[in-house]
């Protein structure tokens, strides 16, 4: 009796069909694995929004926190994966408000010194090795801007550090706008702006003219204009700048620096700005900062010899000893790796600032920095499920980052993925 045979052509057609059919179930199944609401046991939970809660349970559905608080309060419904961290802390993602690693590293066009009209949008490239490294170490959203280079570099972008594409891993574009005033872009040719006299009228100019073209529009738009400005692609993204619904991240330090910072662009100009660096010897004019309520996230630089009492002093420690409390650390990655920003945070502890107020300087004082406070920054109902479970704080540098969530999603953890950091 002759055996059953199939064709070899039959057995093609036969798989071709089967191949798809496989690789929708096993997509159907990473989504549900994907979708899978969490429930994240942790000794000690950090939310930044109050009191750590020891022993404490965050749930976890559809990329937002749906609870938060003690294991005997909080019941875990049915169905929900649980991730037990035992005795390790879980606090919010870390918030980077200076990055230059989001993308491509090309950040400085240097024809013009203002570039209004440049973004960074194309040359974000997503989840990248050195964003990969980055959540490695708890960073879980960053703000990607232009290079100082000129003294209007464009405007960035931020994003979550996870995998994904463009339009799964931005938070808002534009982010901020950046602009320097102190030291890089300084042109060494003699030509206009070579001289900080010269920077700050090139700054001025170029915002005036930004401010006027979006007064007209608001003006058209309110009724109280009938004539219709013509569109200025260079100006558009002014719009939500002077608007107020963006700041300006300000690449700026010692005591002229932030003093032309405030007036021009807080007290003249009316925009909402971030001092991003703030160091040398910044923190002497604290109080004009404190009268302000403007925001320091200081870095790279992290100490200051003085040569008047010899000492070394925490540029931190000293905004926050002179009574600046919106304060925060950034790396300016590369300058330090952003893998690093917890470690910006311990060294400013070192120097002599608050472990508490260090943890709140990389998570939710760089969010309400950027106004992103509503999704990011603290482990909050409501808010986007960026978690991270580290060994113990994260200001110990003998601590180390063991699981990463973002957007309630699984997309780090040691034990599958390695340790990179």
């Amino acid at each position: 009796m002759t055996p059953n045979r199939i064709s070899p052509t039959a057995l093609v057609l036969l798989l071709g069909l089967l191949s798809p059919m496989a690789a929708a179930q096993e997509a159907s199944s990473a989504e549900g694995q994907e979708n899978r609401p969490l429930a994240v046991l942790a000794g000690k939970v950090i939310t930044c929004a109050g009191e750590p809660i020891v022993d404490g349970v965050v749930l976890v559905r559809g990329g937002k926190i749906e609870a938060v608080g003690p294991q005997t309060e909080v019941e875990i419904p049915e169905g929900y994966e649980v991730i037990d961290c035992g005795d390790k802390f879980l606090m919010p993602g870390l918030v980077e408000v200076h990055c230059h690693v989001g993308g491509s590293g090309d950040l400085n066009e240097m024809v013009y010194q203002t570039n209004p009209d440049l973004r960074v949008l194309d040359q974000v490239i997503p989840h990248n090795d050195a964003l990969q490294v980055a959540v490695a170490g708890g960073v879980t959203t960053v703000c990607y801007i232009p290079g100082s280079g000129t003294n209007m570099g464009g405007f960035g972008a931020i994003l979550k550090t996870g995998p994904g594409e463009l339009e799964d891993v931005l938070v808002r574009f534009p982010g901020v706008l950046k602009i320097a005033q102190w030291g890089n872009p300084e042109r060494r040719d003699g030509t206009l702006g070579s001289g900080r006299m010269g920077m700050n009228w090139i700054i001025r100019d170029q915002l005036e003219e930004g401010r006027a073209y979006v007064r007209a529009w608001d003006d058209y738009e309110s009724g109280k204009s009938s004539e219709r400005p013509e569109i200025d692609l260079r100006l558009e993204m002014f719009k939500p700048l002077f608007r107020r619904e963006i700041p300006v991240l300000v690449h700026t330090q010692g005591y002229q620096g932030i003093q032309a910072t405030l007036e021009m662009l807080h007290d003249a100009m009316d925009l909402r700005i971030v001092i991003g660096h703030g160091t040398f010897e910044g923190y002497l004019i604290s109080d004009e900062v404190i009268r302000r309520n403007v925001p320091v996230i200081a870095g790279p630089r992290g100490f200051r010899f003085d040569p008047d009492d010899g000492q070394i002093h925490g540029i931190v420690a000293e905004y926050d000893r002179r009574g600046v409390e919106w304060l925060g650390v950034n790396t300016d990655s590369p300058v330090i790796p952003q893998e690093e920003l917890s470690f910006q945070a311990t060294m400013a502890v070192r120097y002599g600032w608050n472990e508490e107020e260090a943890i709140r300087g990389i998570t939710i004082e760089p969010a309400r920095a950027l106004m992103i406070e509503d999704r990011v920054g603290s482990i909050e109902v409501g808010k986007d499920a960026d978690l991270v479970i580290c060994t113990g704080s994260i200001i110990d540098p003998r601590n180390y980052v063991t699981q990463v969530i973002i957007d309630g999603k699984v997309v780090y953890d040691i034990a599958k993925d390695r340790r990179r950091f």
